[in-house]
């Protein structure tokens, strides 16, 4: 179970929100909706143990994340809005460096699977990511997914730069990890109501409005 006690979170002197209390239990998913600077993305780092509230804590099976976070990141999985790959290296060698924070080892074999889950396959996956277009990176970055043994799945702005059957790839992996007792976190712009996701997820799910 992924909670907060009493989260609160400021920028310069103006407090973004406060007293936040959540709880977000096995096969469920707490969608984060709000206005552009209202906080989502720094909701998403503190709820990732990469950024400290102002106020509160961060609840790990009951147990504040700052003791063992180490505990806390073998479970989680944090993907950002911005791809954090190495331009200079293939979608390949990003994703052995990757799952090696993780403490993870695939075969080259494995990975290129995961790559053509998403359509990527052929001189694309050995080209430098440098040369690739956003919505290949992001399908690159998402390849992540498909390997994750983490049960904790943070994620802002999955949805960007993907196309429909990107989209459709991505929501059929959600709900998979939901499935199998997964914890999700996402903020999407595409899942305002009236522009859902497609095919929508089935699950137990909160809406939080910042």
């Amino acid at each position: 179970m992924l909670s907060t006690h009493e989260l609160s979170c400021q920028r310069g002197r103006q407090q973004l929100w406060g007293n936040l209390n959540l709880e977000v239990t096995p096969g469920e998913l707490l969608f984060v909706k709000g206005a552009n600077g209202n906080g989502k993305t720094s909701l998403l780092k503190i709820l990732a143990g990469l950024l400290s509230p102002d106020h509160g804590q961060v609840l790990w099976q009951q147990q504040a994340i700052t003791k063992d976070p180490y505990a806390y990141r073998d479970q989680l999985l944090y993907i950002g809005h911005q791809t954090a790959l190495k331009p200079e290296m293939s979608a390949i060698e990003n994703l052995i460096f990757l799952a090696s924070l993780h403490g993870l080892r695939y075969k080259e074999t494995e990975i290129t699977t995961a790559l053509k889950q998403w359509d990527l396959q052929g001189k694309t996956l050995h080209l430098p990511c440098r040369q690739l277009s956003q919505g290949q990176k992001q399908r690159v970055a998402l390849a992540q997914l498909n390997l994750s043994q983490q049960q904790v799945w943070i994620l802002d702005e999955p949805f960007n730069s993907l196309d429909a059957m990107g989209a459709s790839t991505l929501a059929q992996l959600l709900q998979k990890h939901l499935q199998a007792s997964g914890i999700l976190v996402l903020t999407s712009h595409l899942h305002e109501r009236g522009q859902d996701m497609t095919p929508p997820l089935e699950a137990v799910e909160q809406l939080l409005l910042l």
